[in-house]
């Protein structure tokens, strides 16, 4: 219960798991290796939306990431427990972006803080965050991931 007692400390809960939007799973483990596919945005069961830097805000989409990650915690509880996770050790932050916009750094805080404030400064994941300019029904945000399991 040790995440689960940081995430409650912080105010953040888990969202229900979104199920997969085609032939893939959300979640694939391969040895100590959790491979968590692509996951965006979602508020009361619908997708969030949005062209960062045109009809979205910095703090939007810094929103949106959080929500993501978020998403991402709880997928990985329903595929083998939260507490069974030692740290992520790669982030992928995809971000519909306007061509003007170079903020996407930024962007990604909105997941990578959530990951500081569980695992701590020094297990903070590699990273990349990326703008692209579209993604699945319209979403600001997308993030793939690899965490690792203890032991």
């Amino acid at each position: 219960m040790i995440l689960f007692d940081r995430l409650s400390q912080a105010g953040l809960t888990l969202p229900p798991p979104i199920r997969p939007l085609g032939s893939y799973r959300t979640v694939s483990v391969s040895g100590k290796q959790l491979y968590v596919s692509g996951l965006g945005p979602f508020e009361d069961g619908k997708p969030i939306v949005g062209v960062v830097g045109d009809d979205m805000s910095l703090e939007a989409a810094q929103r949106a990431a959080h929500l993501t990650m978020l998403m991402i915690l709880s997928c990985i509880d329903e595929a083998c427990g939260l507490d069974n996770v030692e740290r992520c050790s790669r982030l992928t932050v995809y971000v519909r972006a306007a061509a003007s916009f170079t903020q996407h750094p930024q962007v990604a805080n909105g997941a990578s803080d959530i990951l500081l404030t569980l695992f701590g400064e020094d297990k903070l994941p590699a990273r990349s965050a990326l703008g692209v300019h579209t993604l699945p029904m319209g979403i600001p945000v997308e993030i793939d991931s690899i965490f690792e399991l203890k032991g």
